[in-house]
């Protein structure tokens, strides 16, 4: 569900914008009195002019920190005041309409400039998937296969050594390189094609976490891992098959960067942060730098060595695209030798019935 910020001063028009636009849309009014400096994340900014004027510089700056994605800026104003959009379009605001409000504008309005906030967060997407692709091509794949072809001719020049002989070696070599090539191309086609058809249901929480757990038995086994859940959220707005490939990253991977000196443990939470459940994986592994937190989440960023800990680094960036297609949030808190925090937050939902919800 899209969120629209209304920045109002005239409480008459905030409640008609809420009457209005409050079942098709989630409206969070700016609460001042907590307000520190920034805008909370948004898809809309409807804003009047007395309060264009008071927060010009945040919205300035929430559009630049929205770029290079479209955030647009709805401006209500009277015609007597319409001389203040002039000075400001294109700069803050993308859009007037003028009072008194008419609801059929006032929809008409926010669709179109949701659907090309929607547009333009479409097309980034797909040039980031682009930058992905070629990144794959041009550095992942041309290792296994210089090594395929390396090893293969090693071993026609080497035909009818002994099986201890280094030539054994070197088909164990191939072995390794074509399984390496077939996992990047098995984790290159899942981020391609996440996200593309997303339906979006009432999904219960446990059970779809404990299936999690189950399809991940063997990891957790050859770990020695403790697996702790404390979920205070019960049904979340989500694709059941992409929460699903979301949970099973974060565990996967809480198992597997884990401290060789330490039993592994691993906490799993739920609990509500105002319309979102906050989903967590804690674990003790080896954690890293906060520097680091930021760039983990990109394709194909790896932070050790495939020798000590194996994979094509795609799966938080898979994790990432799936939270995104959900409309969601992520993101990780971590220090080195300490553990980690990955985290998501979902749509909540609330007074729904067992009977509608997917995944029980």
């Amino acid at each position: 569900m899209n969120r629209l910020l209304v920045i109002l001063s005239n409480r008459t028009n905030l409640r008609l914008l809420e009457e209005a636009l409050a079942d098709r849309y989630a409206v969070v009014a700016l609460d001042e009195e907590r307000y520190r400096g920034s805008l909370r994340a948004c898809d809309l900014i409807v804003v009047d002019g007395v309060m264009l004027e008071r927060y010009m510089d945040a919205i300035l700056q929430a559009k630049q920190d929205a770029l290079p994605t479209f955030l647009p800026v709805l401006l209500i104003t009277s015609r007597q005041n319409v001389g203040l959009a002039t000075r400001n379009l294109w700069k803050s605001i993308d859009e007037v309409i003028l009072t008194p409000i008419q609801r059929v504008e006032l929809q008409a309005r926010v669709e179109v400039m949701l659907r090309a906030r929607r547009l333009s967060l479409e097309l980034y997407q797909r040039n980031q998937d682009m930058e992905a692709f070629v990144h794959a091509v041009t550095h992942e794949l041309r290792a296994p296969l210089r090594a395929m072809e390396g090893f293969a001719q090693a071993v026609i020049e080497d035909a009818g050594v002994p099986p201890d002989s280094e030539t054994a070696d070197y088909l164990k070599r191939i072995a390794d390189s074509a399984q390496e090539m077939k996992n990047v191309l098995g984790s290159l086609l899942t981020f391609a094609r996440l996200g593309r058809e997303v339906e979006i249901y009432s999904v219960w929480l446990k059970p779809l976490i404990d299936d999690s757990l189950r399809e991940l038995a063997q990891e957790i086994a050859t770990a020695n891992a403790q697996i702790e859940c404390d979920l205070q959220c019960e049904v979340v707005e989500a694709d059941p098959l992409l929460l699903k490939l979301v949970v099973k990253n974060l565990v996967s991977n809480a198992l597997k960067f884990r401290d060789k000196n330490r039993a592994v443990r691993v906490d799993i939470r739920a609990y509500p942060r105002g319309e979102f459940c906050r989903i967590e994986v804690q674990d003790n592994g080896i954690g890293m730098a906060q520097e680091d937190v930021e760039r983990v989440f990109a394709p194909f960023v790896r932070l050790h060595g495939v020798e000590e800990y194996p994979g094509v680094g795609l799966g938080l960036s898979i994790m990432k695209k799936a939270v995104t297609a959900l409309n969601g949030r992520y993101g990780a808190i971590s220090q080195a030798g300490e553990g980690s925090v990955f985290w998501v937050e979902l749509p909540l939902v609330e007074g729904e019935s067992d009977e509608s919800a997917a995944g029980r």
